[in-house]
């Protein structure tokens, strides 16, 4: 045993004798790789994205934060949230840090269940409305299922990335009473604000809502308005565009639905108001990237 165990280190002793300096560079460049990696994170601005997911008529959108946090708001009416998903999360990376269901009509929340399927979920906020439909019972089994912080929000509710990065809750208001049979009223309504950048999202919210956001402090500056309700005649008015006037304004609808989104005198509306009109129908999956500074988009087509 002594004989094997000598030659085994004579051999280790010959191996870096041989190539012990090769073995050395190599260990030096992967040690120079981690830290030019490091370094470039340091000094490149991190960046927020803001995707507007194509799942056809419904709401999906994914948010990764600078520092890799990462928030679903919807899910959209199918399974394909799974598919589009995939291209916004690693492979390996089975986590979202937080899920936010505005409200619980199922072309918003049909696609959550394969996802909390999937995904490791940490944080689950929901709509103080309440759904009525098999599809809303199979998500809320699925939602107590997660083991996730669940919280149903409210006004002045914050969600706080520590990375730049918070999300503000503007609607519903405490003790609001969900109206009977009709849950877009409940909508819950989100501000994202990194840096000089605020992007606004208010789910299916009808714009009878809308004047209390505005009388409630919303933020007058706001670079990405996603239209309410698919771009519905009944939501984005005038008072809320005319306070807002946002520079981009994007509309999640499928083509050829049969609800007639966007509303031909809702687009009137935004072009006024609104310096872009941009839609998943036209342009697929839309994407925002921001440093808190400067805003580009990226789109499928």
């Amino acid at each position: 045993m002594k004989e094997w165990f000598y030659d085994q280190k004579k051999k280790l002793s010959n191996i870096f004798s041989d190539y012990g300096k090769i073995i050395l560079v190599v260990i030096l460049f992967f040690i120079s790789i981690v830290c030019i990696v490091e370094i470039f994170t340091l000094i490149i601005p991190q960046k927020l994205r803001v995707s507007f997911l194509d799942i056809g008529q419904g709401d999906a959108i994914f948010i990764q934060t600078p520092s890799g946090k990462s928030m679903l708001i919807d899910g959209g009416p199918n399974n394909l949230i799974r598919e589009k998903l995939a291209s916004e999360i690693s492979f390996f990376n089975h986590d979202i840090d937080v899920m936010l269901v505005t409200h619980p009509d199922s072309d918003h929340v049909t696609g959550l269940i394969p996802v909390l399927e999937k995904y490791n979920v940490k944080k689950i906020v929901v709509s103080p409305a309440e759904g009525h439909t098999k599809v809303f019972d199979d998500l809320s089994v699925h939602i107590e299922n997660e083991n996730a912080d669940v919280y149903v929000a409210h006004k002045g509710d914050v969600i706080d990335f520590h990375d730049g990065v918070v999300v503000k809750i503007l609607w519903p208001k405490i003790n609001y009473l969900p109206k009977k049979n009709d849950t877009n009223d409940a909508s819950v309504s989100v501000e994202i604000i990194y840096g000089n950048e605020t992007f606004l999202l208010t789910g299916d919210l009808p714009s009878t809502r809308e004047g209390e956001l505005v009388a409630n402090g919303l933020d007058k500056n706001i670079t990405v308005y996603k239209a309410s309700h698919h771009g519905s005649k009944y939501s984005s008015g005038e008072q809320l565009l005319t306070y807002i006037r946002p520079e981009y304004a994007v509309i999640s609808a499928g083509k050829n639905n049969r609800y007639g989104h966007p509303n031909v005198e809702t687009i009137d509306r935004l072009h006024r108001y609104a310096q872009e009109i941009i839609s998943t129908i036209d342009r697929g999956t839309i994407s925002f990237v921001t440093d808190g500074r400067i805003v580009s988009i990226k789109t499928d087509r």
